[in-house]
């Protein structure tokens, strides 16, 4: 699936994972597997643009995250540590791809949703991209979602 932002979430991810935690993440055309524990952080963008932002990591992902983000030892990581900076991730994310949408438009704060064999939904809502990143640690996914009616106002 390529859009508009496919890329541009690409490059965004790519640049704050580098950036702020030293993890290259490279994009990769695989299914993301479904049999391990997931951390779902999102945030949500209202306004002249109405959409959601997905961040989704794998547990040894967001050890990882989160023991180079806090500069501790992965040992050392707990769930409250790994909640905190999916946030922060997901936040930051977000609030780079919300600066090159159509404004004015606002950033929630983050949801986490952590655990194994759940759905996620967002309400009238279309999956405008995904985009499935590898990292040392494993595969993460990044997902933006656009509010039905603006996908049918633009057509």
């Amino acid at each position: 699936m390529v859009s508009t932002y496919d890329s541009v979430i690409e490059q965004i991810a790519q640049s704050i994972f580098s950036t702020m935690l030293n993890i290259d993440l490279a994009r990769v055309d695989e299914p993301v597997p479904a049999d391990h524990d997931w951390l779902l952080a999102t945030v949500h963008i209202a306004g002249e643009w109405t959409g959601s932002v997905m961040l989704a990591l794998p547990e040894l992902v967001a050890i990882e995250a989160a023991a180079a983000m806090l500069h501790v030892n992965v040992t050392d990581v707990t769930a409250a540590d790994q909640e905190d900076v999916a946030s922060e991730l997901v936040n930051m994310i977000g609030g780079n791809l919300k600066s090159l949408l159509p404004g004015p438009s606002y950033l929630s704060l983050p949801t986490i949703v952590s655990g194994s064999d759940f759905g996620q939904q967002v309400h009238d809502a279309q999956l405008l991209d995904d985009v499935v990143l590898a990292c040392n640690a494993g595969l993460l996914r990044m997902r933006l979602y656009t509010r039905l009616a603006d996908v049918e106002s633009s057509t």
